[in-house]
């Protein structure tokens, strides 16, 4: 009864992408939107119940002619009813929406040649005699095998070039997406290039400072560390914002990795910068309300450490205090819901103590 019930509901659904498909329907605007839910909505009421309707024969041993190892049989049987469904959803697809080079043409011909409507009958026709008992000892079990068979086999097929059309679209995605971003790079980079042939020796030193990093594109690096160095002056600008207690850390990115021509100039005010960070960090954790591993990423440290080590240390003044406030400032009690975050640049600054000793 509940299988006779799920094999007209089964039937309904068939009926409804039969229908949904009669004639071409408006794809533009809510017109198409509402096509598409329609079609998506009775293409998963039909696979859903023929799963339910195939389960029902496969317990009234409707499927025990197929093989006799049961778990291979229930396979077989699933991998079939996945297939017709698929392949029924792909046809009413296909009808009328084809985008060539994606899927292999014998789908498109299947659509045009309405597979839609004949291919799921390979299917229904069979379950309405094995649904009925009276009827399958009546017939010859050829009426209801042959056209299980050429379906399973049709289904697999199709299916199998859904999955080729499937990786052709992924693939062409991917392809799309790898385009998106080097051309996003490059209008960055180019960008950047072009801010930097914009400044001039008047304008603010910290406006190009962070095209002047060791990781920047070598092109758009020595452009902005040319520029600066334009300005007869440029190391004494450098040593002003070194003092300046909202952009010394930008002064890291030129150091590391960019030789001043008079390092021992700064030698004190690198250091006052360095105590000053370590401030900032003890009040920055005090007063958090979100604390992460990488908090402290952007503070620049790790290029200070390389910075110090490649042209600084050595000169007379002993970093080492300073940077041991850095160390201090980090293990800061956080508040309680914090309690647990490492911060990553703990292991970098511990490390640049452990090689630094007197």
């Amino acid at each position: 009864m509940v299988s006779n019930f799920f094999f007209g509901l089964t039937l309904l659904f068939y009926v409804g992408l039969i229908s949904i498909n009669n004639s071409q329907p408006n794809t533009s605007g809510e017109a198409g939107m509402g096509y598409g839910l329609a079609l998506f909505a009775l293409g998963i009421g039909f696979a859903i119940c023929s799963l339910i309707l195939t389960l029902g024969i496969a317990r009234k041993s409707g499927f025990d002619w197929v093989l006799t190892e049961g778990a291979a049989r229930n396979v077989l049987i699933g991998a079939f009813w996945l297939s017709m469904a698929a392949t029924t959803f792909a046809c009413a697809v296909f009808k009328w929406e084809w985008h060539e080079g994606e899927f292999p043409k014998f789908l498109r011909w299947l659509a045009a040649n309405h597979g839609n409507i004949w291919i799921p009958l390979l299917m229904l026709i069979p379950y309405f005699i094995l649904l009925n008992s009276g009827m399958r000892s009546a017939v010859s079990p050829n009426m209801y095998k042959i056209p299980l068979v050429i379906g399973f086999a049709l289904g697999v097929i199709s299916s199998l070039g859904l999955l080729v059309g499937w990786f052709n679209i992924s693939e062409k995605q991917r392809i799309a997406q790898i385009e998106r971003s080097e051309n996003a790079d490059k209008e960055i980079h180019e960008g950047n290039l072009k801010t930097i042939a914009a400044y001039k020796i008047s304008d603010p030193q910290i406006t190009i400072l962070s095209f002047t990093g060791r990781f920047h594109d070598e092109d758009v690096r020595s452009a902005a560390i040319a520029k600066i160095k334009e300005n007869p002056n440029w190391e004494n600008e450098l040593l002003e914002l070194l003092d300046n207690e909202y952009y010394f850390t930008a002064v890291y990115t030129f150091l590391d990795g960019n030789k001043v021509d008079h390092p021992e100039k700064f030698l004190e005010p690198l250091n006052r910068s360095i105590f000053r960070l370590a401030s900032n960090i003890e009040t920055t954790i005090q007063d958090a309300n979100n604390l992460q591993s990488w908090t402290f990423d952007s503070y620049g440290i790790e290029r200070l450490l390389r910075a110090l080590n490649e042209q600084f240390i050595g000169l007379g003044t002993d970093f080492r205090p300073a940077i041991v406030k850095i160390h201090e400032a980090l293990a800061t009690e956080r508040p309680e819901r914090f309690k647990k975050v490492q911060f990553d640049i703990q292991r970098t600054v511990d490390n640049w103590l452990k090689t630094n000793q007197k």
